[in-house]
């Protein structure tokens, strides 16, 4: 009962950090196009046309945005943290899934430390705090190699049919990722153990497949259907097969994870690379459960590298398993298991995470910040921040991993009390900005292209134009506001609003034409 109630406490401090200010900072990245969509569906009860402002976008499967529309309805609305909630959920599964898979290879003290770096690792904790879904993606690809390792024994083959399914939602969130993760992990690992007792008669195969094709094309073709287009049915193919083959976008060099992995696992990552050498050089992998963790986290890993189209976030399905290799070299340093050298690496490596840690109380003695930010404000909040790491030395100098693992997590109390709320206050970002044009209650349009963070605080009609003339025209006749991502010459136009990457306009002279030519994109 004692571990019980510590998983539960710590879950919970888990959750806190993943819920504390989760609707503080403005939409990031594309989590516009989730923000416009899903409040388009809540508002018209059109759950088959995804509606990004005025034109249709196809790009991501229907079930991404509907996973958003329970909380809208509880709510009543659609804000920022209506549409992070989902991740956040499908983070918490995902851990539980981490603990529940280290304890059945393991033990219960590499599951909670498997479940504590996890839940403290900067991959998890951006991700599930972000509308984008990277973390339900992460969690059904998650979702279908545990229900394998927890049914492939399983001699009734009932189960088959099950992971098909599962396979078949998760791919209606994200993309065909959720089929092929799983296949190609289960594949891999029942190549190189020599295992294929799992494999059900080609009959069942079959209709198991048949089902689950049929479970995954349903929504795109009801889309397709209620669209009167093809274009649902084809975009699975462009952004999966294509995308994967012959990307046309996100095209990260080859060698892109295995670099940014240190990063979406840090700062526990620090911990691998001690880990990859001690468990196959010191003969621990014969006849033990990790041979098996590092296989599903080496072909992930492969699988990745092999596609075409790459992005340093596309590895977060990686995450639970590197968090069960760290996890469980921590267990052994802790019970002094560790050979010498490899324990005095691992010290070094959670000092140096706790001196991190504890450098902004250095910052602050020395009253040293940068010239354009005041930071008296968050004192409190950089002593708590270098209390952590103080915990986390004493941790580390004591072997006690538990009070290493709630260091961290300590830590990310601090960053989403304090650091978040202060971000987000901020001046001129982009929620303030666009609400002081929507203030102005002036007709808007975009100059070639919009964008969905825009259009989801405007929250009114806006026209896009494709000629800057005929928008200098209609500028000129109604006073509306010109929003545009490229350069144009400003003897035409007043500027009401100027970012880095977009700047709003008005038209100046009324009656005067003047020299319109587009420039570079700024």
């Amino acid at each position: 009962m004692k571990k019980v109630w510590t998983l539960f406490v710590f879950l919970a401090l888990g959750l806190m950090v993943l819920c504390i200010h989760l609707g503080t900072l403005p939409l990031w990245g594309s989590e516009g196009r989730w923000a416009v969509i899903s409040r388009y569906m809540f508002r018209t009860s059109d759950f088959f046309t995804p509606m990004l402002g005025i034109v249709p976008y196809w790009d991501k499967p229907l079930g991404s945005y509907w996973q958003i529309l329970p909380f809208a309805y509880i709510l009543g609305h659609v804000d920022e943290f209506v549409i992070r909630m989902p991740s956040v959920l499908w983070a918490i599964f995902l851990a539980f899934m981490t603990y529940d898979l280290a304890k059945r290879w393991f033990d219960t003290e590499t599951a909670f430390l498997s479940t504590g770096i996890l839940m403290t690792t900067y991959g998890f904790v951006f991700w599930a705090r972000n509308a984008q879904v990277e973390m339900t993606n992460a969690a059904f690809i998650m979702l279908g190699i545990w229900y394998f390792v927890r049914h492939a024994e399983n001699k009734t083959h009932l189960w088959i049919y099950v992971l098909g399914i599962i396979m078949a939602i998760g791919a209606n969130m994200k993309g065909l990722t959720a089929y092929a993760v799983p296949i190609f992990c289960i594949l891999i690992l029942s190549g190189v153990k020599r295992d294929w007792s799992w494999l059900p008669p080609f009959r069942t195969l079959v209709l198991a497949g048949l089902v689950s094709l049929s479970t995954f094309l349903i929504i795109p073709i009801l889309g397709s259907v209620h669209s009167s287009s093809t274009e649902p049915l084809f975009m699975v193919w462009h952004e999966n097969i294509v995308r994967f083959f012959e990307p046309f976008d996100h095209r990260g060099a080859f060698y892109l994870y295995f670099y940014d992995i240190f990063e979406i696992a840090g700062p526990w990552s620090v911990l691998l690379p001690i880990a990859l050498w001690y468990y196959p050089t010191r003969r621990q992998l014969k006849g033990s459960k990790m041979l098996d963790t590092m296989i599903i986290a080496g072909s992930i890993f492969l699988f990745f590298t092999l596609s075409g189209s790459r992005r340093s976030y596309y590895i977060l399905p990686i995450l639970p398993f590197t968090s069960i290799i760290e996890g469980d070299l921590l267990k052994r340093f802790a019970k002094h298991s560790l050979p010498r050298p490899e324990s005095l690496v691992v010290k070094i490596a959670g000092l140096s995470i706790g001196v991190v840690c504890i450098m902004p109380i250095v910052f602050a003695l020395l009253k040293i910040s940068p010239a354009a930010y005041n930071l008296h404000a968050l004192i409190p909040y950089m002593v708590a921040f270098g209390l952590a790491g103080f915990i986390m030395c004493m941790g580390c100098l004591k072997k006690h991993a538990r009070i290493m693992v709630l260091s961290i997590l300590m830590a990310w109390l601090v960053l989403v009390t304090g650091i978040v709320p202060w971000i987000a206050t901020r001046p001129n970002n982009r929620r303030e900005l666009v609400a002081r044009l929507k203030a102005m209650n002036r007709p808007v349009a975009f100059l070639y292209n919009d964008d969905a963070k825009i259009i989801f605080y405007l929250d009114k009609d806006y026209r896009i134009f494709s000629d800057i003339k005929a928008a200098q025209l209609w500028s000129r006749k109604t006073g509306g506001i010109l929003i545009t991502f490229f350069k144009v010459p400003m003897d035409s136009w007043k500027c009401l609003v100027k970012t880095g990457s977009w700047n709003a306009l008005v038209e100046r002279y009324p009656g005067k034409e003047g020299k319109m030519t587009l420039g570079n994109h700024s």
